[in-house]
């Protein structure tokens, strides 16, 4: 018969396993203002280096001052689109008393590489990208 001190073990310790393997899979998220990266080399066009994910050299290519792909290396993109800010991109600052209500949402795409440990992603306003694939929602 199992007494009530092994039924306790036998919680504590799934517990703490199963809490482990949660926060083994857990990635370090890191969000890039890709626009504030290109700068003025939005209006060239052309492969612009941006950043760094992990070791890969992360690379933006442009065209009539848009973003058409990026990439990094070997590891593999995923295009994503949010409606909430994930990296700074402007900053403006309001104050209002009482509710204040967003008339329109802006929607940011970003480019976002994963390296095993790490996930890094760049993002920009919707005025700066070329919109041809399926993105999925961050």
């Amino acid at each position: 018969m199992l007494n009530r001190r092994f039924l306790m073990a036998f919680a504590v310790v799934s517990t703490c396993f199963f809490g482990a393997g949660q926060m083994a899979l857990a990635k370090n998220p890191h969000h890039n203002n890709g626009h504030n990266l290109l700068g003025a080399k939005l209006n060239q066009d052309g492969k612009h280096e941006v950043g760094k994910a992990g070791k890969h050299s992360v690379t933006a290519e442009v065209k009539n001052k848009k973003v058409v792909n990026m990439s990094a290396g070997t590891l593999p993109v995923r295009k994503v689109k949010s409606n909430k800010k994930m990296a700074e991109i402007d900053s403006v600052k309001l104050a209002a008393n009482g509710e204040f209500k967003v008339a329109q949402a802006e929607i940011y795409y970003g480019y976002c590489f994963d390296d095993g440990l790490d996930e890094y992603c760049y993002w920009y306003p919707a005025a700066y990208v070329i919109v041809t694939d399926t993105w999925v929602e961050y």
